[in-house]
């Protein structure tokens, strides 16, 4: 009858008139594959997607949904990845900010840069509705336990290793000018632009340029700093470049105390007065931040602080090449790199660092080659897609190389998209269950989270 739905397809009422803009159409990876496809509403203008390209030898678990609707079809694919059979797994988030009544909300793992949690204990522990995983971090030694344990060459574990700003305030500098995920709470204003900081230290008419906020002195993770770095100051992605000689700012946000380094603290009010000097490896005061000085920028620091004059800091966001304000709306994660521009591909993977020079094999395992990816983008009409495709796993999901990943976020309906951090730390959590497989076999400890918290 031709009123029948088609074979697999089952029909399930929607709650609301809002109604999916994904693309419908098979997937453009692989080759004439099977596709299934299984959604749900989460709640009003957020809807949960299951896309299974391929035939995995894994039974699906079941998605935390009351209602699904599914379909099946076969064909679609790319020429470019003819030879790969998959099979692909994606869970997509579709989030419509002109329907859906809750907020975007940043999360730190353990609610400061010190530490790490996994991002269904950041989801959890705030009630989420969903979360992804979000930007590069110091994975550093240990897991969850004590922060001030978990300091090694990379630095302090959990430190974001990249651009990080909470409701307009900056917290961790950027890597050269690699894409952020710029959003407000709404998740009308969301946007991927290249971004990159500059930190500056006064005292007087004395002004140094400052190297780093909120992480360890002399570790660079991922590069791109400033200030005679070794081996570079490009962006060099998981590489950790080095600086003898580095001033360094640690406000509240960092955690209880600061690194226990060679060097000179001064450490200061609110206003920027001096409450006291001291050999680094102390608290952070409240309402106030500490400026550390080690090698030659301590003889620097010790004539700023001779003067008597306030020592302030502040800093200079440059947001695609044009200065910019954050306002208290306003998040920064890290990430990068970009994959999408005004619809069309726009790969940035040599600018961020992503391939590097002195090592090809770099880039072509971890850009060309078929990984784990955490992907978010932006619709014509300003829908949220968030995107985790497992991979690693070949009887479940093989993963994608990034030009495939802008290739499929074009395809789903994004204009803009960007990269954010993949392989074993790919994690969507809805409901309070991780919906994907995570490449580690279990969650992975990150540094932050994009959560979306209902009414």
């Amino acid at each position: 009858m031709d009123d029948d739905p088609p074979p697999g397809f089952t029909d399930t009422p929607d709650p609301t008139d809002w109604a999916s803009e994904l693309n419908a159409d098979p997937l453009p990876v692989g080759w004439m594959l099977s596709e299934v496809r299984e959604d749900c509403l989460l709640a009003p203008g957020v809807r949960l997607h299951r896309i299974i390209r391929g035939s995995p030898s894994v039974e699906p678990p079941p998605l935390p949904c009351e209602q699904i609707r599914q379909s099946v079809q076969f064909g679609g694919g790319s020429l470019a990845s003819v030879f790969v059979s998959g099979p692909y797994v994606f869970h997509v988030l579709e989030l419509d900010p002109a329907v859906f009544k809750g907020r975007l909300e940043p999360a730190l793992a353990q609610g400061q840069i010190a530490g790490k949690a996994t991002t269904s204990h950041m989801a959890n522990s705030r009630g989420a509705l969903a979360a992804i995983n979000a930007g590069f971090f110091v994975v550093g030694p240990g897991g969850t336990g004590d922060a001030a344990a978990q300091v090694g060459d990379d630095g302090m574990a959990g430190d974001p290793a990249g651009v990080t700003a909470l409701n307009g305030q900056l917290i961790s500098e950027a890597v050269g000018s690699r894409e952020a995920l710029l959003f407000d709470t709404s998740g009308h204003q969301l946007r991927f632009p290249r971004t990159s900081t500059a930190l500056l230290l006064q005292a007087g008419s004395l002004r140094a340029p400052v190297d780093g906020l909120n992480r360890v002195p002399g570790a660079i993770r991922n590069c791109g700093g400033v200030g005679g770095d070794s081996p570079t100051e490009a962006a060099r992605h998981d590489v950790t470049c080095t600086d003898p000689d580095e001033l360094v700012v640690y406000t509240p946000h960092w955690g209880q105390a600061t690194a226990a380094v060679d060097g000179l603290e001064a450490v200061l009010g609110a206003n920027g007065q001096l409450q006291s000097r001291r050999t680094p490896g102390g608290s952070i005061p409240a309402k106030g931040y500490v400026v550390v000085a080690t090698g030659a920028r301590v003889a620097e620091l010790e004539a700023m602080l001779a003067t008597t004059e306030l020592l302030r800091w502040r800093f200079e966001l440059q947001l695609d090449g044009e200065p910019a304000e954050l306002s208290a709306e306003h998040h920064l994660l890290n990430g990068g790199p970009g994959l999408l521009r005004d619809g069309a591909v726009a790969l940035t993977d040599a600018q961020g660092g992503f391939r590097h020079p002195d090592n090809p094999f770099f880039g072509l395992t971890w850009v060309d080659g078929p990984n784990p990816r955490t992907l978010v983008g932006r619709t014509a009409s300003g829908r949220l897609l968030a995107v985790v495709c497992d991979g690693r796993q070949p009887d479940w999901s093989v993963g994608l190389p990034l030009r495939d990943a802008a290739r499929v976020m074009q395809h789903l309906g994004a204009t803009d998209a960007m990269n954010l951090d993949g392989g074993g730390s790919s994690t969507l959590v809805v409901r309070g269950q991780v919906v994907n497989r995570p490449s580690d076999g279990a969650e992975r400890p990150v540094s932050d989270a994009l959560l979306i918290l209902a009414e």
